[in-house]
């Protein structure tokens, strides 16, 4: 699953890392895209950072080619949290779209955005997570809310 946080960055209730006021758990595929280029995606987690290196997951930051696209785009990373952070000011949130199927699209400020696009007919494919509130669920291209 991928998480992406979103709004005022605070600690986690459980006291371990950070948590954004919203956040979208992903399980389906995702990318980010910009000027008609894929940023990273999903499939980016299985390759190594460069041509020819091993996957290693033990490495939070350079472990994958997802991490350090990740890394060179939002700028940040914490080493306490293991976390990379936005320190840009890109990459607010403008709007939001979604499709008949459970898909989405969110546009993102610095010309970037985040599409999911769920490929499966029953299990849970995203969710929209207030951490006060409840979970908007997208599962088989369908929509419910868990309080």
């Amino acid at each position: 699953m991928k998480v992406f946080h979103f709004g005022d960055i605070r600690p986690h209730p459980s006291g371990r890392g950070t948590v954004g006021a919203y956040a979208l758990h992903v399980q389906c595929p995702w990318r980010i895209v910009s000027n008609n280029t894929i940023v990273t995606g999903t499939s980016d987690r299985f390759l190594g950072a460069t041509e020819g290196d091993d996957v290693d997951h033990g490495d939070p930051r350079s472990g994958n080619l997802q991490f350090v696209r990740t890394e060179t785009l939002l700028k940040g990373y914490d080493e306490v949290t293991r976390s990379f952070v936005n320190v840009t000011d890109q990459l607010v949130v403008l709007a939001a779209h979604a499709d008949d199927f459970g898909g989405a699209d969110v546009l993102l400020s610095g010309d970037y955005r985040l599409q999911i696009f769920p490929d499966g007919s029953l299990a849970e494919d995203w969710r929209f997570v207030e951490l006060e509130g409840p979970h908007v669920v997208i599962e088989g291209g369908q929509v419910r809310v868990d309080d």
